[in-house]
């Protein structure tokens, strides 16, 4: 029982004892959990500042996951790039030895520049996921068709003209919002010039005459087209790889921002854990040693008191 005289000694030490034990938890569970605070209001005077960090570091981490797609679309254009790049050299190779052959026939020169052009339409009809890649904002269909109405191979009027009948895409190329106000004009259509040149030198050779004659005059015009599709198809690439390359060094930067956001958002949320389990061992004792105390009080009688 407690006696009037110790009542308000008797409430004080309670009180500290409920204090030391609410503050005692919440040390446990920062030690169990490593963060300071389950809720903003735990550490209200940083909340504002945390939330603002968080929500930046949240935006940066989705730019770095969009342009990570975009970068694997760069990599497969490239990819098609270099093999449109190597499908124009052997073309060159072949016209080169047509013209200075004597039987062109035997070369099977028509066949081949077919076959050519074939694999060509199809590397340039290359998807990325469901998306085909040269097509610009036409995502959805192939952008090359050899069948299309109203396109042929190229007459026998030299020099020729440029045809891109074939192509079903548009001329709007993909834009990528790389980061906050840096946009990435990026990609590559079917029609553009090092493509067409490429595609109508192969007509021009697939269907110049072999035999008996040897049409001299279109697989020279077939040569003179190819020369300038091996000139103009690196330049494309080489926007491509600007393309790559902006984009790459924009998501090096947000990972860098990236990296200083979670630090800062660890040092508000996470608790120094030795400190912690010091001050743990401090909320113990001084736990024990109320509790103590509460046990003396309680034992005090009068004659006690007196002696």
């Amino acid at each position: 029982m407690t006696r009037v005289a110790d009542l308000a000694q008797n409430q004080l030490i309670q009180s500290y004892i409920a204090d030391t034990q609410a503050r005692l938890q919440a040390t446990q569970i920062q030690v169990s959990t490593g963060q300071k605070a389950q809720r903003y209001a735990g550490i209200a005077d940083q909340a504002n500042t945390l939330v603002n960090l968080e929500s930046t570091d949240s935006r940066i981490k989705q730019y770095v996951s969009n342009n990570t797609i975009v970068t694997a679309r760069l990599n497969a254009m490239d990819t098609a790039m270099s093999q449109l790049s190597d499908i124009a050299s052997k073309l060159k190779t072949l016209l080169v030895n047509a013209n200075n052959s004597s039987d062109a026939s035997q070369m099977g020169l028509n066949q081949q520049a077919s076959n050519l052009l074939t694999q060509a339409a199809g590397i340039l009809n290359s998807k990325f996921g469901n998306s085909y890649l040269f097509g610009g904002t036409r995502t959805d269909t192939p952008p090359v068709d050899l069948s299309a109405t109203g396109y042929s191979a190229p007459p026998p009027t030299y020099p020729s003209s440029a045809d891109t009948g074939y192509y079903q895409g548009d001329s709007t190329k993909l834009v990528a919002r790389a980061g906050d106000n840096f946009d990435v004009t990026y990609g590559v259509t079917a029609n553009q010039g090092g493509f067409e040149e490429l595609i109508r030198s192969l007509q021009l050779t697939a269907t110049a005459s072999t035999s008996p004659t040897i049409d001299h005059v279109r697989l020279t015009e077939a040569l003179n087209v190819a020369n300038t599709a091996v000139q103009d198809l690196p330049t494309i690439r080489a926007g491509i790889g600007a393309a790559a390359n902006a984009i790459d060094q924009a998501n090096t930067e947000h990972t860098t921002l990236s990296t200083y956001l979670e630090q800062n958002i660890t040092d508000i949320k996470s608790v120094d854990v030795p400190t912690a389990l010091t001050q743990l061992s401090s909320d113990q004792s001084v736990l024990q040693a109320a509790y103590m105390t509460i046990v003396k009080l309680s034992g005090l009688s009068l004659a006690s008191y007196m002696r």
